[in-house]
């Protein structure tokens, strides 16, 4: 009979009796290969290179990936440098005025290189928002102690406060210095991300 007449074609894990391995995961792909860990019959496609031989896909895949996993040591050493980082440039840049550009830039390197250190060269996405998040922290922290006055005044008496003859209130003024230090956490982090790289 043949398969037109209806007689069903053969499974392939009832051939596994005469020796030939199949895939456990793709039960219609023929191997030689097993795991080295679980023994089970993997395919070049499920195959993972491991320390001695192949691994499956579930015995393959680390518990715990050593460059981007933190232990809390690591993680507030970390978080304690960067936000420390990011108050210290964002204090010493506000004096410079123009030039805070150049020294924010240099500072986010300095910061990115102690962040990677005190967290034993951790890299991927939760390094940059521990890096980047840190400056940017920093930088709010300074913004709101250096104009701690100037922002009571504008929460009691609105934007409109201390303007006259001319001046612009302290809300215009406080705009211009939040926009100066947004620039400046921004170049921080761009002088961070050229030597995290």
């Amino acid at each position: 009979m043949t398969a037109a007449e209806g007689q069903q074609p053969a499974d392939p894990a009832d051939d596994a009796d005469d020796g030939r391995l199949f895939c456990y995961r793709h039960p219609d792909r023929e191997t030689w290969v097993r795991c080295g860990r679980c023994d089970r019959p993997i395919c070049t496609k499920c195959a993972m290179q491991g320390p001695v031989g192949f691994r499956c896909r579930d015995c393959g895949r680390p518990v715990r990936d050593p460059m981007s996993s933190f232990t809390p040591a690591q993680l507030l050493g970390g978080l304690a440098v960067s936000f420390g980082g990011g108050l210290l440039a964002a204090a010493i840049s506000a004096r410079f005025g123009f030039f805070a550009l150049f020294v924010a830039f240099f500072a986010g390197g300095l910061i990115a290189q102690a962040t990677t250190r005190v967290t034993g060269y951790k890299m991927g996405p939760a390094m940059d928002v521990l890096v980047y998040g840190g400056i940017v922290a920093g930088a709010a922290a300074v913004f709101g102690i250096m104009n701690t006055e100037l922002i009571s005044l504008l929460l009691a008496q609105g934007a409109a406060a201390g303007a006259g003859n001319g001046q612009a209130g302290v809300g215009s003024y406080l705009a211009q210095e939040a926009f100066w230090a947004a620039i400046g956490a921004a170049v921080t982090c761009v002088g961070a991300r050229s030597r995290m790289r």
